[in-house]
């Protein structure tokens, strides 16, 4: 009897059979990747932006056998569903799911067509949920209705985030990029991360912040967060609409913290006075291992003022310059401070205005080149003609 027993209760938690039963319930085709999964799946990777899956994305009748058989279990630690079709139908299963589910750790449902319904779904399962660690909804419009009439509801959604994370005390991760966050769940947020014990990593990049009067006050209230929490080690700021000005009103809280480890400030509207600006703040922070200044118009003043840090500073280990219109002597420095630097593992340098005299010193240091683990040129000299040349995908080019 208790062997009989044992098998029945073997049978009732195998994964393929209870998603087989869940899908048999409610009339849904198997899915090839899932039909023959048994307990040992511990990732559910149903992304849609890989060819096997471009014209069978999962949809929210899919989702609701996923999400049941998940709910039944304690075996399946991560769940991708990014990329998909997924709606608020689609995310109300999914909340579903996080109430009763026990052992979901990493939920990736980035770029569905989720709206602010559908998040406030899943936001209500996350206040009573303990297990969820890393939640990705970047790229779902989240925030509210796009009603021009209805300005009230306009961030009825991103003001939940501040919901979540004053009670939910377990999450470490979460991305809200290209979610339309505007000022109020922006400050929502700032507000809600003061003493938060467990973020470490937040992605709030591309928002919707209209004038610098909202710039400016979604500013400060970050600063006044980073001088308050020192657990956050990840803040993505790419393409916030950051100035000199309201990176000079920043930099006080970024050194007066301890706690951030990356500095990603990519697609801003940083000049050579921003440049400036974040020498300062590598010159009084060596614990800051990334930095990320592409695509802001830094020129030369502000690479040469960014190199000068490089001898001191021996603790970044990831240095994006791309795109950042420097020239021959920002160039130049930049390769003089690496020679000088034995922590950087990755240099990203291509979109500037590269000239042989800059190639010519970089080719110098081709032993310091080769210690990095990435780097985005390739020096060359061709044909035996001692002139070096920059190559780039495979082509050559003076």
């Amino acid at each position: 009897t208790v062997s009989v027993l044992y098998w029945l209760w073997m049978a009732d938690s195998n994964w393929g059979i209870l998603y087989r039963g869940a899908c048999t319930e409610h009339g849904i085709l198997l899915r090839d990747e899932l039909k023959d999964a048994d307990d040992t799946l511990a990732c559910v990777r149903l992304n849609g932006n890989c060819p096997e899956r471009f014209g069978n994305k999962v949809s929210d009748a899919e989702v609701v056998s996923i999400a049941q058989t998940i709910a039944q279990t304690e075996n399946v630690t991560e769940l991708d569903l990014s990329y998909n079709n997924l709606t608020d139908d689609g995310a109300r299963q999914l909340a579903g799911m996080l109430k009763q589910n026990k052992s979901l750790k990493y939920l990736n449902l980035a770029y569905n067509n989720i709206e602010h319904k559908g998040w406030r779904t899943i936001a209500n399962a996350l206040v009573d949920n303990s297990c969820l660690v890393s939640l990705n909804i970047a790229g779902n419009s989240i925030t509210g209705d796009s009603d021009p009439h209805r300005p009230d509801l306009r961030e009825i959604g991103g003001t939940l985030i501040g919901t979540v994370l004053r009670e939910n005390r377990t999450l470490t991760s979460l991305n809200f990029s290209r979610c339309g966050l505007g000022v109020c769940s922006l400050i929502g947020i700032a507000q809600a991360l003061v003493g938060h014990p467990s973020l470490v990593s937040l992605d709030i990049s591309s928002p919707m912040l209209s004038g610098v009067e909202e710039r400016t006050s979604v500013a400060q209230h970050l600063s006044e967060m980073l001088k308050k929490n020192n657990v956050l080690m990840e803040l993505n700021l790419t393409r916030f609409m950051i100035s000199d000005d309201m990176l000079s009103m920043m930099l006080p809280a970024f050194v007066f913290n301890d706690g951030l480890r990356s500095l990603l400030l990519s697609g801003n509207k940083l000049s050579e006075d921003g440049g400036v600006g974040v020498s300062k703040l590598l010159a009084r922070r060596h614990d800051i291992c990334v930095v990320d200044l592409s695509s802001n118009n830094l020129s030369t003043r502000g690479a040469v003022a960014v190199a000068q840090t490089l001898k001191a500073n021996q603790g970044i280990s990831t240095l994006n310059l791309s795109f950042c219109g420097i020239g021959e002597e920002g160039l130049i420095a930049i390769a003089q401070g690496l020679k000088a630097n034995t922590s950087i593992t990755t240099l990203l340098l291509w979109g500037n205005h590269w000239t042989p005299k800059a190639a010519k010193v970089f080719y110098s240091h081709l032993t310091r080149l080769s210690e990095l683990l990435f780097f985005d040129c390739d020096f060359q000299v061709v044909d035996n003609i001692p002139q070096v040349y920059l190559a780039e995908d495979g082509g050559v080019r003076s």
